[in-house]
């Protein structure tokens, strides 16, 4: 059947490709924690050449996770590859060729009395037999770990049997002879992957960071640091380049690796000539072509007068580039290919509700979409396109159990910080209701984490959950958010403290002014870096909030660092903090008597974000202070919780915590 602007809607039967809608659910604190808690059915998805196949990721029990193949013309699914615990999970999938897929896993260990993470590269058939360790193998004689594993920088489209991989090497010596054993470093192989055989293309170096090609074939691209004695990474990185055909590597640029990035590689463009970079325009990251070729002219490509450019869209065979992304209070594209941005917004006015299209690939001959659609209320749909017939197929939903909830309403808002800055934020009011309606409703504070990151439209799981319960939620973009431009990000989360408090506070102050939200029912919830800015704000501000929620927050800064030595980036991370009295100040751990609320925080002990230290310390703290509190463990469990029972219980646990101090109604 044909809708609007000619595109035709079809249904695809493919057994686990989910079309079917959950059951009505209660609004009631167990039945919405669950449903909310429950990690997305879908995601990741990949199209495979022709564009016949996918491959996603979905749940695999609680806290696992399978890599699934769906065959969409037969409307069959397999489970390849499948974990049992969220310390041990496959990501980074993509396919070889119609047959053959390579996926990475991520695990955690204990090594050294300390945690480390670490990545394996697997390829293995599209039925998930035939697998194939790839990359270096693990050997007594290493005196040096191999943490990063091997990792596909180029598929080689055109050659059925290779990839190009930057591969870590592990320092090896030779016992009990003269033989000079093996030195370690980044390398790039050229890796079989139906026996994992290697063939040297960039010999190992101890100082490389990181390699790139031109989806070609060629290694064009590298980027250096530098150590200490001691082993330290310094905080300094270098970027070259080289022209086709050559060995000479030509420094391009340099920069930091603590502060706000000056120069970003974004890649090759489609005739391998030139590339992209982001930088800076006006204090704020702009696209630029430019080339090492002589003779080539270079310049801008795009900028934005407010936003940063994030980076550059690329789908297809050869990984063309085809469009450049950013954020204002939503993802925007400047696309290079005008067919692509008629057929994004063409598909986007075919849906109900017009949710923005994002195209996420297409097959190897162009004649196939792989598409997400979704908004800040609808939590989303992935669909092909068949572009010779226009027809529209939907193929999994990202969160099935919510099918039949309304949805909160989020809308991009501004406010006025305490020495009149504009404040960017999002404001969700509860389910049901109008935008900014005024009635005096309870609030939660949630600002994000990073501190280098942003909020953005787009549905989000937590603050839907807090909708439904009756409470606006406001998720602000304060000083020290990246996607700004340099000006606003300060000199990041935790040097400008201060500052960032002084936004997320003014936030809810705004809300009572607008008599929006209710002043004397106001929480601050947040993950990670913004678990560390709701127990600092309620430091700031002892009054304004009636409960504080943290999950696996950042209490001391001072203990962040000196945990961050035990690993080789430990200076760079004691950079970023800084040196001063903004150390121990801007410590929640270090000044808990003068919260003012009532304090839950969540942590999993398999956390190496934020390690579960620091939610200790302050559980301490508090309790010395003589501060209600309660902090709640999950064994086993990394920084995301990425553990559908975990969720739930961290979402029931707070919606009990602050109902008990500040009911919605």
């Amino acid at each position: 059947m044909a809708g609007p602007n000619g595109v035709e809607m079809t249904r695809l039967a493919v057994g686990l490709l989910l079309t079917m809608a959950s059951p009505a659910i209660a609004a009631d604190i167990p039945a919405l924690a669950a449903a909310y808690g429950a990690r997305p059915t879908a995601y990741g998805l990949q199209m495979s050449p022709s564009g016949n196949k996918i491959l996603y990721y979905t749940p695999a029990g609680t806290q696992g996770l399978a890599v699934v193949v769906a065959d969409i013309e037969a409307g069959t699914t397999k489970i390849i590859l499948s974990s049992t615990k969220s310390t041990a999970e496959p990501y980074g999938c993509g396919w070889k060729s119609e047959d053959r897929i390579i996926c990475r896993v991520h695990y955690i260990t204990e090594a050294l009395a300390t945690q480390l993470a670490f990545s394996r590269a697997i390829s293995l058939a599209a039925d998930g037999s035939s697998r194939v360790m790839l990359g270096q193998r693990d050997s007594d004689k290493s005196v040096s770990l191999d943490q990063a594993g091997a990792r596909v920088i180029d598929w080689l489209p055109d050659d059925p049997t290779h990839v190009l991989m930057r591969v870590n090497m592990a320092e090896q010596v030779s016992t009990g002879s003269n033989i000079t054993g093996r030195q370690g470093g980044v390398s790039v192989q050229l890796v079989d992957v139906n026996s994992g055989r290697m063939t040297s293309v960039e010999r190992a170096k101890p100082l490389v960071r990181d390699y790139a090609s031109d989806n070609r074939g060629h290694v064009r691209y590298m980027e250096t640091g530098d150590a200490a004695n001691s082993g330290q990474l310094r905080d300094r990185a270098v970027y070259m380049m080289r022209a086709k055909g050559s060995d000479e590597w030509k420094r391009v640029a340099e920069g930091n690796l603590s502060g706000l990035s000056t120069w970003d590689f974004a890649g090759f463009d489609e005739s391998g000539d030139g590339y992209f970079t982001l930088r800076d325009k006006d204090r704020r990251k702009a696209l630029f072509r430019d080339s090492v070729e002589p003779g080539m002219a270079g310049g801008l490509v795009f900028a934005d007068p407010k936003v940063d450019v994030d980076g550059v869209l690329r789908i297809g065979k050869y990984q063309r580039p085809v469009a450049a992304y950013y954020t204002t209070d939503s993802t925007q594209y400047k696309y290079f290919d005008a067919t692509l941005e008629k057929r994004s917004r063409a598909l986007s006015a075919a849906l109900p509700g017009k949710p923005p299209v994002d195209i996420l690939d297409e097959n190897w001959d162009g004649t196939r979409n792989l598409l997400y659609a979704g908004g800040d209320t609808e939590p989303g749909q992935y669909y092909r396109y068949d572009v010779p017939s226009r027809k529209l197929s939907p193929l999994l939903p990202v969160r099935p159990e919510l099918a039949n909830l309304v949805q909160g309403v989020q809308t991009a808002v501004r406010y006025a910080a305490a020495d009149g800055a504009e404040v960017p934020a999002f404001l969700t009011m509860p389910a049901g209701t109008a935008a900014a309606t005024t009635g005096r409703h309870p609030v939660i504070i949630m600002p994000h984490g990073g501190p280098g990151a942003r909020d953005a439209l787009g549905f989000d799981w937590v603050a839907q959950y807090f909708a439904q319960l009756g409470y606006v939620v406001l998720q602000p973009n304060f000083r020290g958010s990246t996607g700004y431009g340099s000006e606003w990000y300060a000199q990041n989360g935790f040097k400008s403290w201060s500052t960032a408090m002084a936004d997320i506070n003014a936030g809810a102050r705004w809300l009572a002014q607008q008599r929006i939200g209710d002043p004397q029912r106001m929480a601050i919830f947040g993950w990670s870096y913004g678990g560390y800015a709701a127990l600092q704000a309620s430091i700031v501000d002892s009054g304004l909030y009636k409960a504080v929620v943290a999950v696996a927050p950042v209490t001391d800064l001072a203990l962040l660092k000196r945990d961050a030595m035990q690993y080789t980036n430990g200076s760079i991370t004691a950079a970023y903090v800084g040196e001063g009295p903004h150390v121990s100040a801007g410590s929640p751990a270090q000044n808990a008597a003068r919260i003012g609320a009532p304090v839950l925080i969540f942590h999993g002990d398999k956390d190496l974000n934020v390690d579960i230290a620091q939610s200790r310390v302050m559980d301490a703290a508090l309790a010395r202070a003589g501060k209600r509190h309660e902090l709640v463990v999950y064994p086993g469990l990394a920084h995301s919780l990425d553990d559908s029972a975990a969720r739930t219980d961290m979402l029931s646990r707070s919606a009990r915590w602050i109902g008990d101090l500040m009911p919605p109604s």
